[in-house]
């Protein structure tokens, strides 16, 4: 026992020497807080004696900006200068103009750009982070009047939106809908507790008049908020991208990225639900157990690599983001019919006095001349085969975010096949901690078969088809809101 545990602290503490020496060798790693495919905007709104002006930010995540790039980098020598980001603000910001409407007592405000700008901060697998700012102004010809303001830039992205409207000296504002300052400062510190729930705000409406601008609303957070580029979720995975390698430190990248696949298993959803819930009602063996968790592994990085292939090849442009509601819809029905024709079909077996998951009987079970050995799922395996099919695409067909920005880093960076090595590593990890849940599933089975009333082991499998059911309606229900 004490050699174990020697050997397991030189381990530990070799693996913590090679993250070190790994972390030294990078850049530190960040990403967007709001996550990774955000496109985020702000306007705010300022009246003064005789001129309005809309100081306008867009923050944009890691992968809007990778999709960008093109359009920034014109001349495609892999870098954007000077001349070429600020040819790209000028024509962005024009653009941008168009889409964003200010009208004064029912009439349009004619506003032209002012100035812009635009730079990169740095964010996850060594992809940036684009920040662009642009002020437009136009003329007000009225000492008072109703302002209107909508912005409709970038339909369908999912981010923050916000609006503020303030006045200067001279002028006073009335009946605004949005507050005078902003609680994300520009985006560039979001409050932390509405990254879950960011703001949606797409227009206002206030009233100007002669006077004085009154004091700050109400509105104003002083509560902790996320800077710039924060530490986020699966940030130290995506950090292996930008790893300067030598062979040692190309094993340890592996076994962290092998590390962080199966912590992030153990998190919600990634199937672990449903696959303890089937392997306890199937009476499957440790084989079905190895067997799910590959199956879960395999479909994750397909559905990761097919998601790359959407965003390089199908369509540069296209919001890869709202391909995830449609994936957790998916998920939520495939669990949904697995569980529900599970549950008739063990249903039945009961009724029959049979063990669904062995087509025998126990030492509870009527003589043997009432088996019907036919429903066994290793004799003809079409069952199991559909089952493992249902498992594979419930657990794996949503592809975890941070995995889709290692591809996309590493395909930035020209290190393609460093970063399909990552996410097949990460996949095994993945796969072996649901193994390991599968293993303990098996168990805890076994336990509950030899402590539990024969009556109510009889409805374990009943129970493990019903929490297949109820992760199928979580995921479709969340699936359907995501859409809506």
């Amino acid at each position: 026992m004490r050699t174990a545990c020697r050997a397991l602290a030189v381990i530990a503490a070799t693996v913590c020497l090679l993250l070190g020496a790994g972390a030294a060798s990078a850049p530190a790693a960040s990403a967007h807080p709001l996550g990774n495919f955000t496109v985020n905007r702000y306007s705010g709104i300022v009246i003064s004696p005789g001129r309005a002006e809309v100081r306008y930010v867009l923050d944009m995540a890691e992968i809007p900006t990778f999709q960008e790039m093109p359009r920034i980098d014109t001349d495609g020598d892999g870098a954007a200068g000077d001349r070429e980001r600020q040819v790209w603000a000028d024509r962005e910001a024009v653009e941008m103009l168009s889409d964003v409407s200010l009208t004064v007592d029912g009439r349009p405000l004619s506003l032209r750009v002012v100035s812009d700008a635009m730079r990169f901060r740095p964010g996850q697998a060594g992809l940036p982070i684009l920040y662009l700012t642009a002020r437009f102004s136009g003329p007000l010809s009225a000492a008072s009047g109703s302002v209107e303001y909508r912005d409709d830039n970038f339909p369908g992205r999912i981010g923050w939106k916000e609006i503020t409207a303030r006045s200067e000296s001279g002028v006073a504002v009335a009946g605004s809908t949005v507050p005078a300052t902003s609680i994300s400062r520009e985006l560039l510190a979001y409050p932390k507790d509405l990254l879950s729930s960011p703001l949606d705000v797409t227009s206002a409406g206030f009233r100007f008049l002669p006077g004085q601008p009154g004091p700050p609303s109400g509105s104003e957070r002083s509560g902790p908020t996320v800077p710039g580029a924060p530490i986020a979720s699966g940030a130290a995975f995506a950090g292996l991208v930008a790893w300067r390698l030598t062979p040692l430190l190309l094993v340890a990248s592996l076994l962290l990225a092998f590390l962080f696949g199966a912590v992030h298993a153990l998190g919600p959803g990634h199937g672990k639900t449903i696959t303890a819930a089937y392997l306890v009602g199937s009476g499957a063996r440790a084989g079905q157990a190895v067997a799910v968790g590959a199956a879960v592994a395999l479909m994750h990085t397909a559905s990761v690599l097919s998601l790359g292939l959407l965003l390089f090849v199908l369509a540069r442009t296209f919001p890869v983001e709202q391909v995830y509601p449609w994936l957790t819809l998916t998920t939520g029905l495939v669990a949904l019919g697995l569980g529900a024709g599970l549950f008739v079909t063990r249903l039945r077996a009961r009724r029959a006095k049979l063990d669904p998951g062995h087509g025998h009987t126990h030492m509870w079970d009527p003589p043997a001349g009432d088996r019907h050995d036919s429903s066994h799922p290793h004799r003809g395996g079409g069952r199991h085969t559909h089952g493992l099919v249902g498992l594979a695409l419930a657990g794996g067909i949503l592809p975890s975010p941070t995995a889709f920005v290692v591809l996309t880093g590493s395909i930035s960076a020209h290190r393609v096949g460093y970063g399909l090595a990552l996410i097949v590593t990460f996949s095994l990890g993945l796969a072996a901690a649901l193994i390991l849940v599968g293993f303990l599933a098996l168990r805890a089975r076994a336990v509950v078969e030899r402590n539990l009333h024969r009556r109510l082991a009889l409805l374990l499998p009943l129970i493990s088809a019903l929490v297949i059911v109820g992760f199928g309606l979580f995921f479709a229900t969340r699936g359907l809101s995501q859409l809506a």
